[in-house]
C-alpha cells in the first residue's frame, strides 16, 4: 500500500525554519564552584548531591540527593529539554520561579536554573552571537575596593523629583510586556532620579558575559561594555555593592581605570534568591556624587524592588506560556497522527488535509480573523476528513462511479468526524467546521442542509479550500484539472455552492506555497509507492 511521509515533520519544523544543530549545556553563572552539564544523549540527566547523578553538587547543603532531572522531549533539531523537580526538599527554581515537582517546564536558551547556592545558565555553545564580555578586572578591584552596602544606609526621604520618577517608572514597568521594556523604564527613572552619569540595566551571564538590556551615558550597547565585571560578580551574591577608587592606584589597573571610573554601584534585582538582573550606575573622569549619594542608592534599590515584582509576573506568565505551548504541541502531534491515518486509508488524497489546512488558513487571514481563530481554522482543515477513518477503503479508493448506497456512506464522514473528535476538549472550537464543510450556500449540501450564513464560518471557509484542492489533485476516478479551470469553477459556483464574499477573498491568495506542497506530496507518494 502507498503511504505518505509523516506530516508531523511539516507541522513542527517547516523547511524554511530549519536551524543549525545546537550544542546545549548548563553552566554555572554563580555558585561555590564552576560546574557544567552538556545536554546530550536521549536519556534523562539527573542533578543532585548523590554521586550517581549526572551533575553532582557536593557543596550545597540545601541540595537534595536527587534534586532535579532534565528530560529530552524531542529527538528532532533543535532538541527540546524539560526541567523537572525530583520532589526536592528546598525546590528547583527556573528564572526565579519555583517549579512544581509534578509539572516540568520546557527550557529555553538563556534560562536561569537555581538549585541551592548555584545559579546555572542554559547556553548554546554553537551560538556565535553570545553576549559580550565585561571587563575582567578581578585582580584590580578585588579585596577592599568593593564593599557591600549597609542595608540601613541612606534612609532619608526621597526628594520630589525622585518620587515623581518612581511613580512614572512604576506605571511603565507594570504595563511592560518584556524585560527589555522593564529595563528601559528602569534606566530612564534612574537617569531622572539620580545624579549618576552612566546607567545600565544588565543581565549577568555565565563565563563573564553580560546582556545589556538598557543603558544611558557612556555605557555602550555595542562593543565591550564599559563597566566593571568584578562589581557585577560581587552583586551576584544578592547584595548591593559599591566600588570607590582608592587614592593610590595600581599601575596595572588598566581595565576599569581606562574609563576613569571614580565610583560605581551595582544593585541586584532578585527573584527569590536568584539574581535576574542588576542596576549598574557609575560616575567617571573626576566626577564624584558626594552628598546625596546614599539617597540615590536607596532610590535605585526602590526601583529594583519594583522591577522584581514586574519581572516575577513576566516570568510566571512565560512559564505558563511554555506549558500552553507544550499542550499545543501534544495536540498537534495527535492531529498529525490522525491525518496520517486518513492518508493511509485514501492514498489518492495524500497531503490533502495539510493543503486544505493551509488554504483555509490563508483565507482566514484574508478575512482578517484574529490569530486564535486563524489557528483554529488551520487545525480544522487538518482534521476535517477524520471521519473517513470509518469509511471502507474499497469505497474511498474506488475508481468507478459510486452507487447511491456508497455515496450515502461517504456523506456520513462529517458527522463521524465530529463524533470522533468530540471528546478532545481542545478541538471543540473546530467541531462545527468539521461537521459543516460539505454544506452549500444554497442549502443543498450535507449533513444538515444549512444555507447562507446559517452554515458555520469555519465550514464555509473549508468548503472552498476542500473543493479547490480536490479539483487540483488527481483522484482514483479522474485526473486533476488545470488551475485556470479550477478557479473558473470556483467563481461559477459563487453564490450557489460557496459563500460569494469568501470566493472574492480566495481569489487573492498567492498559490506559490501551495504548488510547492503539491510537488512535495507527489514526490513522497512516489517514494512510498
Amino acid at each position: 500500500m502507498q503511504n505518505c511521509k509523516d506530516i508531523s515533520v511539516f507541522l513542527a519544523y517547516p523547511i524554511e525554519h530549519m536551524v543549525e544543530e545546537q550544542k546545549l549545556v548548563i553552566e554555572t553563572l554563580h555558585g561555590p564552584e564552576s560546574l557544567s552539564l552538556p545536554l546530550t544523549g536521549d536519556k534523562p540527566l539527573s542533578i543532585g548531591r548523590g554521586v550517581d547523578n549526572d551533575l553532582v553538587i557536593v557543596s550545597g547543603k540545601t541540595v537534595s540527593r536527587q534534586h532535579a532531572v532534565l528530560t529530552k522531549t524531542s529527538t528532532s533539531q533543535p532538541a527540546i529539554w524539560k526541567l523537572s523537580d525530583s520532589n526536592s526538599r528546598h525546590g528547583t527554581f527556573l528564572n526565579g520561579i519555583k517549579i512544581h515537582h509534578d509539572q516540568g517546564v520546557l527550557l529555553h536558551i538563556g534560562d536561569l536554573i537555581t538549585i541551592g547556592p548555584f545559579s546555572f545558565e542554559v547556553v548554546d555553545l554553537n551560538d556565535e552571537s553570545r553576549y559580550q564580555c565585561s571587563f575582567n578586572d578581578s585582580n584590580i578591584v578585588g579585596g577592599t575596593s568593593i564593599l557591600q552596602l549597609d542595608k540601613t544606609e541612606g534612609e532619608a526621604d526621597l526628594a520630589q523629583e525622585r518620587l515623581t520618577a518612581l511613580l512614572i517608572c512604576s506605571r511603565k514597568i507594570h504595563s511592560a510586556t518584556s524585560e527589555e521594556k522593564v529595563a528601559e523604564a528602569l534606566a530612564t527613572a534612574a537617569s531622572a532620579g539620580t545624579a549618576f552619569e552612566n546607567i545600565a540595566v544588565v543581565q549577568p551571564k555565565s563565563g563573564g558575559r553580560v546582556k545589556i538590556l538598557a543603558s544611558k551615558g557612556q555605557i555602550a550597547l555595542e562593543g565591550t561594555p564599559k563597566l566593571s565585571g568584578s562589581l557585577l560578580n560581587a552583586a551576584l551574591e544578592g547584595e548591593s555593592v559599591r566600588y570607590q577608587k582608592a587614592e593610590v592606584v595600581d599601575d596595572q589597573a588598566q581595565s576599569i581605570m581606562q574609563y576613569s571610573i571614580e565610583e560605581a554601584v551595582c544593585i541586584p534585582i532578585l527573584l527569590g534568591t536568584a539574581v535576574v538582573g542588576c542596576i549598574y550606575i557609575d560616575n567617571r573622569e573626576g566626577q564624584l556624587r558626594g552628598q546625596g549619594m546614599n539617597e540615590d542608592i536607596e532610590f535605585c534599590k526602590a526601583l529594583a524592588e519594583i522591577a522584581s515584582l514586574a519581572i516575577s509576573n513576566l516570568k510566571r506568565m512565560d512559564i505558563e506560556r511554555r506549558h500552553s505551548q507544550e499542550r499545543s504541541s501534544l495536540l498537534l502531534g495527535t492531529v498529525a497522527a490522525l491525518v496520517s491515518a486518513i492518508d493511509a486509508k485514501d492514498t489518492y488524497t495524500c497531503g490533502h488535509s495539510e493543503r486544505v489546512a493551509w488554504l483555509s488558513k490563508e483565507l482566514a487571514r484574508k478575512l482578517e480573523l484574529d490569530e486564535t481563530s486563524i489557528e483554529q481554522v488551520h487545525i480544522c482543515g487538518l482534521v476535517h476528513d477524520i471521519g473517513k477513518i470509518g469509511i471502507p477503503e474499497a469505497i474511498l479508493r474506488k475508481a468507478g462511479k459510486l452507487t447511491d448506497e456508497e455515496f450515502d456512506l461517504i456523506k456520513t464522514h462529517p458527522v463521524l468526524g465530529e463524533s470522533i473528535l468530540k471528546d478532545v476538549s481542545q478541538l471543540h472550537p473546530v467541531l462545527p467546521g468539521v461537521r459543516s464543510h460539505h454544506e452549500r450556500w444554497d442549502g443543498m449540501g450535507y449533513p444538515d442542509r444549512t444555507s447562507c450564513a446559517d452554515t458555520p464560518l469555519y465550514g464555509r471557509i473549508l468548503g472552498i479550500a476542500d473543493a479547490f484542492d480536490a479539483m487540483c489533485s488527481s483522484r482514483a476516478y479522474r485526473e486533476k484539472l488545470d488551475r485556470g479551470e479550477v478557479l473558473d469553477e470556483i467563481v461559477a459556483c459563487s453564490g450557489k455552492q460557496f459563500d460569494p464574499d469568501l470566493v472574492k477573498l480566495f481569489l487573492l491568495i498567492d498559490f506559490i506555497h501551495y504548488d510547492v506542497m503539491i510537488d512535495f506530496h507527489i514526490s513522497q507518494s512516489s517514494t512510498f509507492s
